[in-house]
């Protein structure tokens, strides 16, 4: 796993992130869940990776698409910098979450510095199923410990 992200291509891996992070930095009343939410995103990812000559440029036409005013570092977090939680899936294997115990914010600027942009615009315009699969596999993995973390921070405020 390279970027909590269910694969071993490290290019894969750094698509994923950046879509990942898009995503989730977007502005939720501008972009809301929908059905049809997966194929527009598929579109606009393969659409801004045929014209960007470079990762950052990928990133200036992926956000405004995806109603993205700015990418939260919470998002960007590459790093093992604090605990990790262990919790059971479907099929009754032990998955891990990391948890964050610094106050210290992370970037994509050394993901960016390491990756062959390139071969990542490559997979981002020729796998893009392949790199949306991946960040949906992630966004699902991550729910029960969203809800586990709702359900805390619900209980204290109590």
């Amino acid at each position: 796993m390279i970027y909590n992200f269910d694969t071993d291509d490290q290019e894969a891996a750094t698509a994923a992130l950046l879509v990942y992070a898009i995503y989730r930095s977007r502005d939720k009343k501008r972009y809301k869940v929908s059905p049809e939410m997966w194929g527009q995103i598929e579109r606009f990812t393969k659409a801004s990776a045929k014209r960007a000559e470079s990762l950052p440029r990928f990133m200036d036409s992926m956000m405004p698409r995806l109603c993205c005013p700015s990418i939260n570092p919470k998002w960007m977090e590459v790093g093992i910098k604090g605990a990790m939680l262990a919790t059971q899936n479907s099929a009754g294997g032990t998955e891990f979450m990391e948890l964050p115990s610094e106050d210290r914010r992370e970037f994509l600027t050394s993901v960016l510095n390491d990756a062959d942009h390139c071969a990542t615009l490559n997979k981002l315009y020729k796998e893009t199923q392949w790199v949306i699969l991946l960040v949906r596999e992630r966004l699902e993995r991550e729910k029960p410990v969203e809800s586990q973390f709702a359900k805390t921070i619900e209980e204290e405020t109590l």
